[in-house]
């Protein structure tokens, strides 16, 4: 059984025995060395287990499988020799295995799955790492959803309605889409089995406060845009709740 020897190609020349150099400067030999940057993005260096089997890995991906192949029928049966100390890891024990299998289809013995081309490797880990990012960003959109629509609802009504606004107690309701869509409501009163609130929206920039006149024992809604804290009283004169707002006018206009 062929085996693994230490010495430089000068040596393995001068022996006797079947042999073949593997090592530095040879066809067969590693492009990949203790100290080497590792391909993946953090770049770490490797150590000699690291590099052979990247040197393994390397052989069963689609590019390194055709060398697999050549190396195994020209190194069959041959000692192989290395300038690697024997009690260290060497990709001359890859060389080995392969070449002295009885597999048909070399590139099937090494074990492990298949090597990808390091810049693949490098586009996955930004991936990863990009849809990490994306994530928190969306858990931490879900968290301030709530509140960043009270205030936006709080800050435009201000805007809108003036300093009585101040006294709206704006509240969040459901959830759309966060990350572009904040909405909150104010509830106003419920007169004769009607409902009336003021829902705030800001949809892609766009922000609306409209009046909500809900029916409280049947599906039906009224919705009015406000413009205007005299536009809202206008609103307000047509729903029964008017008669308790304005009581001096006897419920009218």
């Amino acid at each position: 059984m062929p085996v693994r020897l230490r010495g430089a190609a000068s040596d393995a020349a001068a022996l006797s025995t079947a042999c073949a150099y593997v090592g530095p400067l040879s066809p067969y030999a590693n492009p990949f060395a203790a100290g080497d940057r590792s391909p993946s993005p953090a770049g770490a260096a490797m150590d000699a287990d690291e590099a052979v089997d990247l040197f393994a890995a390397t052989l069963r991906g689609p590019v390194g499988r055709f060398y697999a192949d050549e190396f195994a029928q020209a190194l069959h049966g041959l000692d192989l020799m290395c300038i690697c100390p024997l009690d260290v890891p060497c990709h001359a024990d890859v060389l080995l295995r392969l070449a002295n299998s009885n597999t048909i289809s070399t590139s099937y013995f090494l074990e492990g799955p298949p090597m990808s081309h390091p810049i693949m490797v490098s586009a996955a880990e930004h991936l990863r790492a990009s849809e990490k990012r994306r994530t928190a960003a969306r858990e931490d959109a879900f968290r301030t959803w709530g509140p960043r629509s009270v205030e936006a609802a709080a800050r435009y009504a201000l805007q809108l309605l003036g300093d009585e606004a101040v006294t709206l107690e704006w509240e969040t309701s459901g959830l759309l889409s966060f990350e572009e869509h904040h909405q909150a409501f104010a509830s106003l009163d419920t007169v004769a089995g009607q409902h009336l609130e003021l829902f705030y929206s800001d949809q892609g920039g766009t922000e609306s406060i409209t009046l909500r006149v809900s029916c409280m024992s049947c599906p039906s809604q009224h919705v009015r845009k406000v413009t205007s804290l005299e536009q809202l009283g206008q609103l307000l004169s047509q729903t029964p709740a008017w008669q308790f707002i304005a009581p001096q006018d006897g419920g009218n206009l």
